[in-house]
């Protein structure tokens, strides 16, 4: 059985790198050049409403000991502005672990990149409402992307994400990040992992759990897995049934796997002007944003059911091959 561990998308040195340099990148002072969003090689998706942009933003970051490095962003208030090409000293300032801000991460992490321009304006939206409060349309706004930004925010309000140093674990029915079970064929197997911070059970995360037949690579889908997709409860659990198919072959076995993921946008760029947008930075060097991602394997180990009347035959057919032999060997005897 191939040995599974909790698996990271951060290298350990990255995420040391990450958490020791926090203090100091939100005291250096940074410049931030807002490049032409309709510009289809800057890749920023978004819609134009009135005479604005609404979405992604394409931006350079740089200072003086950092190299440059283009990133999109997103806008923080929709109230003010920023001009194409200008170039503006901003600072990056740590995000406050509040509800607002968990909502915004589960929007980054789950909604971003955007599959398309209607779902960036929507992502941009959904941003302002759920950082500004009281929150009122502006007249330039087109209503659907407005509609659309609600919807997302309503979505994303009371969500958290996973974050760097949390346990995630199978509880049930055995503890560990890499557990076996066995199960025979039309069992149903319950399953049940936590995620835990340092101050207790994270709630509100979603979890995907998947299931794999192997060696035969074919994934299990509903009715066999249920739920493919849930949130931690108050206790920071999920839970999982798999029900193990009547007609798995002989030395199959299911792999089942439990997963979250996350975007946390530690830093937020601060133009210190109350005229001009403060920025959502995505993934540059300055460690805006930091990204986690978490794996554990339950492996179901199917025992092949064996008919009764097999078993019968069997025993019986081995009891006549002795009774036979000993037999022989007394009739062998008595010749002699």
């Amino acid at each position: 059985m191939q040995k599974a561990s909790k698996i990271g998308s951060i290298a350990f040195l990255v995420l040391l790198l990450a958490s020791a340099s926090l203090a100091v990148y939100a005291e250096i002072q940074v410049s931030v050049t807002i490049r032409d969003p309709t510009n289809a090689s800057n890749g920023a998706k978004g819609v134009i409403s009135g005479s604005y942009w609404v979405g992604e933003i394409p931006i350079t970051v740089s200072n003086a000991t950092v190299p440059s490095q283009q990133t999109k962003a997103y806008c923080m208030n929709y109230d003010r502005t920023l001009n194409i090409g200008n170039t503006y000293p901003a600072q990056a300032t740590p995000v406050t672990d509040n509800a607002a801000w968990r909502s915004i991460s589960y929007i980054l992490t789950w909604y971003n990149p955007p599959a398309d321009n209607n779902a960036a304006a929507a992502n941009q939206v959904a941003i302002w409402k759920l950082l500004t409060s009281p929150y009122v349309k502006p007249s330039w706004l087109l209503q659907s992307c407005d509609d659309a930004g609600t919807n997302l925010a309503n979505i994303a309000k009371g969500k958290d994400v996973v974050r760097q140093g949390d346990d995630l674990s199978w509880i049930a029915p055995k503890t560990g990040d890499d557990i076996a079970v066995t199960g025979n064929p039309g069992d149903v197997i319950n399953l049940k992992v936590k995620l835990t911070s340092a101050n207790g059970p994270r709630a509100n995360v979603k979890i995907i759990f998947c299931a794999t037949i192997v060696p035969a690579n074919t994934p299990l889908v509903s009715p066999y897995l249920n739920p493919s997709e849930t949130f931690t409860d108050s206790n920071g659990e999920a839970a999982v049934s798999v029900t193990v198919p009547s007609n798995i072959q002989n030395g199959e076995s299911i792999e089942v796997k439990a997963s979250t993921k996350s975007v946390w946008p530690q830093l937020y760029l601060d133009l210190n002007d109350d005229a001009r947008q403060d920025l959502i930075g995505i993934d540059t060097t300055f460690e805006l944003t930091v990204r986690t991602n978490v794996c554990v394997i339950a492996h179901i180990l199917v025992v092949p059911e064996v008919p009764l009347g097999t078993l019968t035959a069997g025993a019986a057919c081995a009891f006549a091959f002795v009774f036979y032999t000993k037999g022989g060997r007394l009739k062998k005897q008595k010749i002699k």
